[in-house]
C-alpha cells in the first residue's frame, strides 16, 4: 500500500525516473499488485507514454495478476483519448471473449473517442454490444453518444436515443438535455428547444445561461419575441441570473423587433442582477430608438454610456451618425462626426457612406 502510494505520488509530481526505480524495485520484491498495475498504466499514459501503457496488461498477464474493471476502463480510457479508439475495441472484444467485465466508464470513453474520429457506426454498436451483453447503460453513457449524434449533425438520431433512454428507465441529465437544446437550435428547430427547456424548467432543472442565450437569440431570429420573453422569466422565476451577454442578446431582439420599451425596461433592470450594461447594451438600445427616431431617448443612452465611464467607438458614432441622418437631423450628425474626429475616433467606409 505505501509502495502504491508513492508511486501515485511520483507520477503526480512528475518525477517519473523515481517511478521507473520503485517500479522496478517493486517487481524484484513481488509486490505488484493490481492497484500497482494500475497506478503505472494510468500515470504512463497522463505522461504521454502509450507504448509503454499499453504494454502493461500484458505484463499484468505474465505475472499472474487478474486485471479487473479498473484496469480495462483505464486502457480503454487511456488509447481513446489519445486518438486510438480502434485499438479499444480490441480490448473490449478481448474482455468478452474471456468473460471479463467492461464498467460504464470505460464503454463512455470508448463512445467518446470514436465519435471524436468521426465513427458514428462504430460508437453506436458499442452501445448496442453493451446492451445485448446485458450490461445496462447509465446517462454517462448515452450521453456521450447524444453528444456525438448532435456533433455529427445527426439531431434525428440523438432524440431517438433521447427517447430509448426514458424507456430504458435511464432518465435523461441536465447533460442530456443541454446537449439536445444545443444541438436543435444549431439546426434552428428552435421550438422543439423550447419544448425541452421548458420540460428541464417543470422538472425545476436549470439549462444554464449559455443554453438559455442560444435560445433565446434563436428565437428572435425567428420572429419569436414573444416566446424569447416568456422563457426569460420563466428562466428568471427558477434562479437563473442572466449575464450581460443574455442580456444584450435579447434586447438586440427587442430592438430588432420594434420593442424598444421592453428593451428599455430589461436594460433598466439590469443592475437587480449585479450586472453592468456594457457598450454593446448601449449601441444596441441606442441603435433600437434611432430606428423609431426617438431622438430624445437615443439622446439619453448616449448621455449613459458617458456617465458609466464608458468609451463611445466608432461603432457608437456610426449609429448616432446613421440615426441623426435618417431622422433629417443632419446638422446634428456633423456634429457628432466633429466631436469622433476630436476623440480620435478613426472613421471607416460605413461612417463615410452614412453621410454620403
Amino acid at each position: 500500500v505505501v509502495c502504491n502510494a508513492m508511486l501515485s505520488g511520483y507520477f503526480k509530481a512528475g518525477r517519473i525516473s523515481e517511478c521507473v526505480k520503485l517500479w522496478e524495485l517493486m517487481g524484484k520484491e513481488g509486490t505488484r499488485n493490481v492497484a500497482s498495475f494500475n497506478i503505472m498504466m494510468k500515470g504512463l499514459f497522463d505522461h504521454g507514454d502509450i507504448d509503454k501503457a499499453s504494454s502493461i496488461l500484458e505484463l499484468m498477464q505474465e505475472s499472474g495478476v487478474v486485471a479487473d474493471s479498473t484496469t480495462r476502463g483505464i486502457l480503454v480510457h487511456g488509447l481513446c483519448e489519445n486518438g486510438y479508439s480502434s485499438n479499444s475495441l480490441h480490448v473490449l472484444k478481448t474482455a468478452e471473449e474471456k468473460g471479463g467485465v467492461l464498467d460504464c466508464f470505460a464503454y463512455s470513453a470508448m463512445i467518446n473517442g470514436l465519435c471524436k474520429e468521426g465513427k458514428m457506426d462504430e460508437a453506436a454498436s458499442v452501445l448496442d454490444g453493451m446492451v445485448k451483453g446485458g450490461h445496462t447503460p447509465n446517462a454517462h453513457v448515452y450521453n456521450a453518444l447524444i453528444n456525438g449524434f448532435v456533433g455529427a449533425s445527426k439531431i434525428e438520431d440523438a432524440i431517438r436515443l433521447y427517447h430509448e433512454m426514458g424507456k430504458t428507465h435511464c432518465s435523461p441529465t441536465v447533460v442530456t438535455y443541454n446537449t439536445l437544446i444545443n444541438g436543435l437550435c444549431k439546426a434552428e428547430r428552435f421550438s422543439e428547444a423550447y419544448d425541452l427547456v421548458r420540460e428541464m424548467l417543470e422538472k425545476g432543472w436549470q439549462p444554464g445561461v449559455i443554453t438559455i442565450s442560444i435560445l433565446i437569440k434563436g428565437l428572435c431570429i425567428g420572429h419569436k419575441e414573444d416566446m424569447a420573453l416568456t422563457l426569460w422569466n420563466q428562466s428568471i422565476s427558477e434562479g437563473l441570473k442572466p449575464d450581460v451577454q443574455m442580456h444584450n442578446i435579447l434586447i438586440h431582439g427587442l430592438c430588432a423587433a420594434g420593442k424598444t420599451q421592453f428593451a428599455l425596461s430589461l436594460y433598466l433592470d439590469m443592475s437587480h442582477f449585479n450586472c453592468a450594461p456594457n457598450l454593446v447594451t448601449h449601441n444596441t438600445l441606442m441603435e433600437g430608438f434611432y430606428q423609431e427616431c426617438d431622438i430624445r431617448n437615443a439622446s439619453v443612452i448616449w448621455a449613459r454610456i458617458l456617465r458609466n465611464g464608458l468609451q463611445p467607438d466608432v461603432i457608437s458614432y456610426n449609429i448616432a451618425l446613421k440615426g441623426l441622418s435618417s431622422c433629417n437631423r443632419v446638422s446634428g450628425a456633423i456634429l457628432f462626426l466633429h466631436n469622433a474626429l476630436a476623440n480620435k475616433i478613426v472613421p471607416t467606409m460605413i461612417t463615410w457612406n452614412i453621410l454620403v
